[in-house]
């Protein structure tokens, strides 16, 4: 307590002291060690544990993008890495200028259709990670149509003048649908119950909201944009229900 919040040892003890009287079956004295310890039935009083936000700052601790968790402390972590999809520095300035400003973008894009790539007027207004890759989302000032950009594509970004149409105006981004999906009925019984618990499904399903603009992402990450015989079930865990 001293050391993480600066206080004294005074301030310290009547800290616990008070914490005592809130929770006396949280903390046992360990005479041995001189210290505290959580109790068998300890139970969080002041907070609501968040197992996907604690996980989720240990990735970008992992990751070496954040320090370490500042009531954890130090863990020894490991990440699978995947292979780096470099986005320069100026054309996301300039990407997330154009977001909060509401202005076009002149930038020059490569693509499958158009590996030399050409000049696009485009009109971000949004930030999207299909799990693998940074996209913007972004309304083409050419034909109208709003689309995702990878960000390692663009090059060249230079901001331009007022954005034509407001990101109201894109529905598949302001349009969610819900994706349930269930364990792949090739699985054994005893298989398909791991696969639950891996998920969190209840009654033996789960659903994912998700934007439409980002529900083939979350498709193709997660195989169910393939036909549930083309794998193994082993290899495809997971099949989609239906979509609403």
């Amino acid at each position: 307590l001293i050391e993480r919040f600066g206080i004294s040892e005074p301030q310290a003890s009547g800290a616990l002291s008070r914490y005592q009287e809130l929770a006396p079956d949280n903390l046992v004295y360990d005479k041995s060690a001189k210290t505290y310890r959580a109790a068998p039935a300890f139970s969080p009083r002041l907070l609501n544990p968040d197992t996907a936000e604690v996980l989720s700052r240990l990735r970008l601790t992992a990751e070496g993008v954040a320090a370490d968790h500042p009531l954890i402390g130090a863990l020894s972590l490991g990440i699978a890495p995947a292979p780096a999809r470099p986005v320069d520095p100026g054309t996301l300035r300039v990407i997330i200028r154009a977001i909060r400003e509401a202005r076009q973008v002149s930038a020059h894009y490569v693509s499958f259709s158009q590996t030399d790539g050409r000049l696009r007027r485009i009109e971000p207004h949004a930030l999207a990670f299909d799990g693998f890759r940074w996209h913007t989302r972004a309304r083409d000032a050419e034909d109208g149509a709003f689309k995702d950009y990878v960000l390692g594509r663009l090059s060249g970004a230079g901001l331009q003048g007022p954005a034509q149409a407001s990101a109201e105006a894109d529905l598949d981004w302001n349009s969610w649908v819900t994706l349930t999906i269930a364990p792949n009925p090739g699985l054994s019984p005893a298989q398909r119950k791991v696969i639950e618990r891996d998920y969190g499904m209840r009654g033996g399903s789960v659903d994912l909201k998700v934007r439409c603009a980002l529900a083939y992402y979350t498709k193709h990450r997660l195989g169910l944009d393939l036909d549930p015989k083309a794998r193994r079930p082993e290899d495809q865990h997971v099949v989609l229900m239906h979509a609403r």
